[in-house]
């Protein structure tokens, strides 16, 4: 017999608030050093040893690009090569392609994607780009970065040290000691870079630059507000001495959200409003000069003449509101908005088949959705299916499993694409989300829940949470328990939003749900205000099981006044329901009901509740599998189709067991032998034909005293 009640909620809001408050103040970078930042991370012994090339360089220009088919923007980036500490580089320059870029007024963003700015410095790890060969630059290498942001170990000049997504190093040197370890053998010299030489020098004792410091550091006495929020141009004003009488080269920096802190970030000049000996105002970037998200934190101000000074206290940054950042530094950012893209009020997404094939996952991605729906009204539905498995420009969006070595995802939970469009209005431009699509890593171990994660797995639910607000238009803070959180951790456990990612939600609803200025195309969005939000009350437990062919539904009631009668509705997917029955109420009590013609393999069952005044409410849902349909072997798709490198299978079972999978050719070779564990989770197996010839393979399978085969076509 299976009980389902409502999703467990991670923290009550007590608790969230109670907690939200208190570690957003003693928030520091070694507390959240251990964190993972929505990545699972990859150790610099397995980077430098799966890395096609290691090397030291400095990005020197760039340009981003279509694609062959113009459905993706990558930008090129023209690496200066310094040191060559594996593979074979002679050359000077070489090319590393990024995914996403602007291109006139189209914006593409990917969430988890590494983003490279002129003048960064530092060790790429890289893989030969074989996929994208017509590039802006037409150098002879093409690359691209292992691991993605964990491809980039960055300097920092000014201190001489270096830091990526989840390490940082003392010195320059140390990163050096760290990589020759691993090679085995010490580094090639391209070319000087001098840089690095002069910044070394700098920091020695007695060198020109220590002795001549200014001895008029600047003070910061205060700073307002206090709690703030970024990139919905909110102005920090800075109080103090000794900030210099003018800007020129000083800058104001903020704790970087998107790495948890361990780097600062700065405001693109735009931002800047005025600059005085003592008082600074500048607006709070959600996007800055060379990338980052402004997260709670200190602030540090340096004067034209390199002196600086880091706050006492902390600003606590509550919600970040992604900002479009076009490719030149000096212009403005722009708060993109959401619209009526689907003619119902919002967006409509669509489930890939490696998606639609794990209700598991359909499930979760739903809860996830309605929470957000419940909390802020943002309109998304979920469509009919898709055999699209790509993200590309094409009016569609789509939740799809991949892969985590698809295009340098290595390491990554799941990532976000925001596709942003923009139109010209006198002297302002109006951005906003034309489409988003999803990649969530089928190399995760995954709770999907209702339960809560165990062992080494990542809850699902709560990553997609976490990516919806992505797609919501929201940025990364670093306020442990938020949902925006620039980190999740293994077992974490977050399926509730803090009243900051509300706020910030709303935020953006409030700009996109009235008429846009010019008139430009796109029809804002219309709040959605029907989500699954209101679980009947009465409903005390919900439960089903197969008795026989027959499904019998139970159900208990509690305060039971106002209802009029019981829908029993029923799913195959768990989204679009289907009325098959009515129970007149009685009063608070025990039901029953029996479903004699039940659907096979998997299906879902709900109670509608219909109260007097012809409102209604709903039960949670109960997940059931047809006894018939257990232990059999179901493979798609057959044929395979070109292009394709994978198939699915699915083997429903109601306890663990361990499959047992082995392909053969038809001379009789032995190209696959795998094993699989199965659970009552029933996701599909995702099995690899990469670098498999086409044509007609054998595929056998045991699993206990049950086996069998099947032909496999791969055209």
């Amino acid at each position: 017999m299976i009980k389902l009640y409502a999703a467990p909620i991670a923290l009550t809001r007590t608790m969230l608030k109670l907690l939200f408050t208190i570690l957003a103040l003693i928030t520091t970078t070694n507390l959240l050093a251990d964190n993972s930042l929505h990545m699972v991370p990859i150790s610099l012994e397995e980077r430098t040893r799966k890395a096609d090339i290691v090397i030291e360089g400095e990005v020197i220009s760039q340009k981003s690009f279509w694609n062959a088919d113009n459905t993706n923007i990558y930008t090129s980036n023209v690496i200066r090569v310094y040191k060559v500490f594996k593979g074979s580089v002679q050359e000077q320059q070489l090319e590393l392609i990024t995914q996403g870029g602007s291109v006139g007024l189209k914006k593409q963003v990917l969430s988890t994607a590494l983003e490279l700015y002129p003048g960064q410095q530092g060790i790429f790890l890289l893989m030969n780009e074989k996929e994208i060969s017509s590039t802006p630059f037409k150098l002879k290498l093409h690359t691209r970065a292992y691991a993605g942001q964990q491809g980039f170990v960055k300097y920092n000049l000014k201190e001489v040290s270096a830091a990526d997504a989840f390490n940082t190093y003392s010195s320059v040197q140390q990163l050096y000691n760290a990589i020759t370890e691993r090679t085995g053998s010490s580094y090639r010299v391209i070319q000087e870079n001098t840089s690095l030489h002069k910044a070394i020098e700098a920091k020695r004792p007695g060198s020109e630059v220590q002795t001549q410091k200014s001895l008029l550091i600047p003070v910061i006495t205060s700073f307002s507000p206090t709690v703030t929020t970024a990139g919905t141009d909110a102005v920090l004003t800075i109080n103090g001495t000794n900030f210099g009488s003018t800007r020129g080269t000083g800058k104001v920096e903020f704790r970087n959200a998107d790495d948890g802190g361990k780097t600062f970030m700065e405001p693109r000049p735009k931002d800047y409003i005025s600059w005085t000996n003592t008082q600074i105002r500048v607006r709070i970037p959600s996007r800055g000069k060379d990338g980052g998200t402004a997260g709670s934190g200190e602030i540090r101000v340096t004067a034209a003449d390199g002196s600086s000074i880091i706050s006492a206290t902390q600003i606590i940054i509550e919600f970040a509101v992604l900002n479009v950042a076009l490719t030149q530094p000096n212009l403005r950012t722009f708060e993109p908005l959401l619209q009526n893209k689907n003619g119902k009020g919002g967006y409509t997404v669509r489930y890939a088949p490696s998606m639609q094939n794990r209700s598991a996952a359909r499930e979760g991605f739903e809860r996830a959705l309605n929470t957000w729906t419940c909390a802020t009204n943002v309109n998304w539905d979920v469509g009919s299916p898709t055999t699209i498995e790509a993200a590309k420009d094409d009016e569609i969006s789509v939740i799809r499993f991949a892969q985590g070595s698809t295009f340098g995802q290595e390491g990554v939970l799941a990532s976000t694409l925001s596709y942003w469009e923009g139109y010209r209005c006198g002297t302002d431009t109006v951005f906003w989300l034309s489409e988003f699509d999803m990649a969530i890593n089928s190399n995760i171990t995954w709770q999907y829940g209702p339960g809560g994660p165990t062992g080494n797995q990542y809850d699902f639910e709560t990553v997609i949470l976490h990516e919806l607000g992505h797609a919501h238009q929201l940025g990364h803070v670093i306020l442990p328990r938020a949902v925006m959180h620039y980190a999740v951790e293994v077992r974490a456990l977050v399926r509730d939003l803090s009243d900051a990612d509300i706020r910030g939600g709303n935020r953006v609803m409030a700009r996109s749900t009235v008429p846009f200025s010019c008139n430009v195309p796109p029809e804002p969005m219309i709040p959605e205000t029907q989500g699954d939000c209101n679980l009947a009350p009465e409903i005390f437990t919900f439960d089903g099981a197969f008795q026989g062919s027959q499904v019998v539904l139970n159900w208990v009631t509690q305060q039971e006044q106002n209802v009029n009668f019981y829908v029993i509705q029923r799913s195959a997917d768990g989204s679009t329901w289907q009325d098959i029955a009515e129970v007149d109420a009685k009063g608070a009590g025990t039901y029953t009901y029996t479903d004699a013609n039940p659907l096979n393999d998997i299906s879902f069952y709900r109670l509608k509740l219909v109260y007097n005044d012809n409102s209604n409410s709903f039960s949670p849902r109960v997940r059931l599998i047809n006894p018939s349909s257990l232990r059999r072997l179901q493979v798609f798709p057959n044929p395979v189709p070109p292009g394709t490198y994978s198939i699915n299978l699915v083997y429903l079972v109601n306890s663990n067991t361990t499959l047992s999978l082995q392909l053969y050719s038809t001379t009789g070779k032995l190209v696959r032998d795998v094993n699989f564990t199965l659970s009552d989770v029933n996701e599909p197996i995702e099995l690899s034909l990469r670098d498999l010839a086409a044509g007609v393979y054998i595929l056998k399978w045991q699993e206990r005293s049950n086996s069998g085969e099947f032909k496999i076509v791969k055209l």
